[in-house]
């Protein structure tokens, strides 16, 4: 009986210290105005000593927790430094940087030829032109693949986080249960008398099936975390060896306001993908013109023979339960056979399919656009909700410690923690569909709303 009792002791004490690093909220921001989001972080106080719990034995020793049995070594980057690195190594940006290159050499190549070329090509002060507008659209590639890393790396750091904040919790839950599954194990063991002692193989089932369940969160978000950590070195443009961690060790919870005619509105004026759509449209009318200069000639070549339009990526529509319109392709034949007037005129129908190409582009930009603010404007609804059903659980956690010292029913508090973890986990999870929202409404406004992440 005095076994008994012990134990009864060590599950009480265990109630009154439980969960309290699995509740910690993320650190809270100010709102700022002008579509712009600030951060405040959460400091610790001056001379602050940092949390340790003790062991279900009462031991100062700690137990190192599950989470950490993988962590990246090497120098501390933060989110600005991966920005940087990955602006300056991506291959993607160099590729890009290497054709706007090229495209000057042949726009300066063009320039250069002697004024008898045009007795030979009526046609070269066209392509001179058309040249010119090639570089337009070669500056917006390279806007474009330099706003879509910063996309992508931001986006690949915040999930990290998101991914080792969730296994951290996973992980302590994982132990706190474990610890009281043992206990209620053992009191079963014992017979303990006590009828406020609810303890049965029932009370040890429903234990076993939460603890299941948090270590397969545990592994998802552990996987999740590996994946996150090699595509963020994939964006930055770093080998697989490359040795960082990441300076955040929390999501931030971001402010600001915007509204959606703002977001529209930057999105339309910013976008490389307009500009380039409407670049299609100049040179294909400047062909128009120079077709019509060939008086002399019955086959004649293009500005396609020279460019390829189908190098970048076209986004084809989905329609197989997701809905997703896509571009239109542009078409223009590298020669074309004909009278003068017969190449003039189908050259007038490639112009009239290019321009119909550039006002679907503008829809698509602007629905783009306006989804991308629905989306964060959902994810700031969300994050109220659930910090507030948070807040409730923890309340229900509160109240269930207090219960489980005088009525001793592990099975209620078990059920109270695995609520509020529940719900902590949906906040955690909340926080991080607003931080995507962010930056998918950086990306579709093409750098016009930015959000001032923490050290970026």
């Amino acid at each position: 009986m005095y076994a008994a009792g012990r134990w009864v002791a060590v599950f009480c004490s265990l109630v009154g210290v439980g969960g309290a690093t699995a509740q910690q909220l993320p650190p809270v921001s100010q709102p700022a105005a002008e579509g712009r989001v600030k951060l405040v972080l959460r400091q610790p106080k001056p001379g602050e000593p940092e949390k340790k719990e003790n062991g279900p034995n009462g031991g100062k020793e700690e137990k190192k927790p599950a989470w950490k049995a993988w962590q990246p070594s090497g120098q501390p980057l933060t989110l600005g430094e991966c920005l940087a690195i990955g602006q300056e190594r991506q291959p993607t940006i160099a590729a890009a940087t290497a054709s706007l290159a090229a495209a000057e050499r042949g726009y300066l190549a063009l320039q250069g030829l002697r004024p008898l070329a045009e007795l030979l090509s009526p046609d070269l002060p066209v392509r001179r032109l058309q040249s010119q507008r090639g570089l337009s659209a070669a500056c917006a590639e390279v806007l474009k693949v330099r706003q879509e890393n910063t996309y992508d790396i931001c986006r690949l750091y915040f999930t990290y986080v998101y991914a080792t904040q969730q296994e951290q919790t996973a992980a302590e839950i994982v132990e706190q249960l474990d610890s009281f599954y043992e206990i209620a194990k053992e009191l079963l063991k014992l017979g303990v008398a006590d009828p406020k002692v609810k303890v049965n193989e029932f009370t040890l089932g429903d234990i076993d099936a939460v603890i299941a369940e948090v270590r397969d969160l545990r592994e998802e978000a552990s996987t999740g975390r590996k994946k996150a950590y090699l595509a963020l070195k994939e964006a930055m443009g770093v080998p697989p060896d490359f040795a960082f961690v990441l300076a955040d060790k929390e999501l931030p919870l971001m402010g600001g306001t915007v509204d959606q005619e703002t977001v529209v509105n930057l999105a339309l004026s910013r976008r490389a993908e307009l500009v380039q759509a409407g670049v299609l449209v100049e040179v294909t009318r400047l062909e128009v013109c120079a077709q019509a200069k060939l008086t002399r000639r019955i086959r004649a070549n293009t500005f396609a023979s020279g460019s390829d339009l189908h190098a970048r990526y076209i986004p084809p529509a989905v329609r197989n339960g997701e809905y997703r319109p896509g571009a239109i392709s542009p078409e223009m034949p590298t020669e074309i056979v004909g009278s003068a007037q017969d190449r003039v005129d189908r050259m007038t129908q490639h112009l009239r399919a290019h321009e119909a190409a550039y006002a679907k582009v503008v829809g698509l930009v602007q629905l783009e656009a306006a989804n991308a603010f629905l989306n964060w404007e959902q994810a700031v609804r969300k994050v109220k909700d659930s910090r507030e059903a948070h807040e409730r659980a923890q309340a229900l956690v509160e109240k269930a410690r207090s219960a489980a010292q005088t009525k001793l029913e592990p099975e209620l508090l078990v059920r109270t923690e695995s609520l509020a973890s529940k719900a902590q986990a949906r906040y955690v999870k909340a926080v991080h569909e607003q931080v995507l929202a962010l930056i998918a409404l950086e990306k579709v406004t093409a750098g016009g709303v930015v959000p001032a992440f923490p050290q970026r």
